[in-house]
């Protein structure tokens, strides 16, 4: 069974990537993660904190009541990952002015097949003001004890797949990002398919789509229910060879970012560009590049209003990993 995305000439020209990890969309992930009964080894350490958490802490209360939306496999409802630009307090925003209408449509659809649903699940589909306090606490706490403390691991695998997907684009465009984004997923112009629980067909007409790499998406991406909602595709991060910990040991010589950032400068940019390819702000982004500049790693030249970053032959040389073998923008 498949899921088959229709783009457009003018999707291709419309195509986004998160420059961070989504909040939510990690949030509802790691409970699928919480829930299966087969860990994939990148999750060990994190269910290894987890086990220490719920040690010193009671946590099965807000587990309990977010799993009662998000279940071991199968629907959930779209409002608990709505689309923003900010963290998760923007999203929490964003979940707690769902208006009733919406989140008695969708809790019905996603749990009309399942057991009949708890008192509490019901006074959420009525709107009810405490059942959505409940609901944002549990988020809260969960976010708080359980994936805050391991956002350095979740940032690290994402920032390297975008490093290694903005190569994707200079080297082929759109079409080559949408060819090597997941074994899951193929590139059949002018349409993507992807592995998915059912068949369906998602037609953009023109609005583009946002693509969302997750370090706790694994197998099959997910997509939102309502086709009439923001095109979203949520896709396993990557794990191509050299990636899974794709900078081996420079990062104990530069810092993971700045690693990042020569990884990223593999075609020239600008601090803007470079802000973008490795998920920070464009003021850190041109620290870093103040940083490799004076280690000789990279040249940097002013054209117009802007500062174009190149690497030097000795940062193509690292970046490229011909001293001591590939670290990272694995081809």
């Amino acid at each position: 069974m498949a899921l088959r995305i229709h783009f457009t000439a003018d999707d291709l020209a419309r195509i986004t990537v998160t420059p961070r990890p989504d909040p939510m969309w990690e949030l509802v992930n790691s409970l699928h993660t919480l829930q299966s009964r087969q860990t994939a080894s990148e999750h060990a350490p994190w269910l290894r904190h987890v086990r220490k958490r719920l040690a010193r802490s009671d946590l099965r209360g807000p587990i309990r009541l977010l799993t009662t939306l998000v279940p071991p496999r199968g629907d959930f409802p779209d409002f608990l990952t709505p689309p923003h630009q900010g963290g998760m307090e923007a999203a929490r925003d964003l979940i707690r002015a769902t208006p009733a209408a919406r989140l008695r449509s969708e809790i019905a659809s996603c749990t009309g097949r399942r057991k009949p649903p708890s008192t509490w699940l019901r006074r959420l589909a009525e709107g009810e003001r405490g059942a959505r306090q409940e609901l944002d606490g549990a988020v809260l706490t969960y976010f708080r004890e359980l994936l805050h403390p391991q956002l350095h691991l979740i940032d690290d695998v994402v920032h390297a797949d975008r490093a290694l997907h903005s190569r994707d684009v200079l080297a082929g465009g759109a079409e080559r990002l949408l060819s090597t984004l997941s074994p899951s997923i193929r590139w059949e112009a002018p349409t993507l398919v992807a592995d998915y629980p059912r068949d369906g067909d998602l037609h953009l007409g023109g609005r583009g789509i946002t693509l969302v790499p997750s370090f706790f998406c694994t197998g099959r991406p997910v997509t939102l229910i309502d086709p009439e909602l923001p095109p979203v595709l949520v896709y396993p991060a990557s794990r191509r060879p050299g990636s899974a910990d794709p900078l081996d040991g420079l990062p104990e010589l530069l810092g993971r970012t700045r690693a990042l950032a020569l990884c990223a400068l593999s075609s020239p940019c600008s601090t803007g560009e470079l802000a973008r390819r490795i998920g920070v702000s464009i003021g850190t982004a041109s620290k870093h590049a103040s940083v490799l500049r004076t280690a000789k790693l990279i040249t940097s030249t002013r054209r117009g209003g802007e500062v174009v970053h190149a690497l030097t032959p000795l940062g193509r040389e690292l970046a490229q990993g011909q001293r001591g073998g590939s670290w990272c923008c694995a081809e």
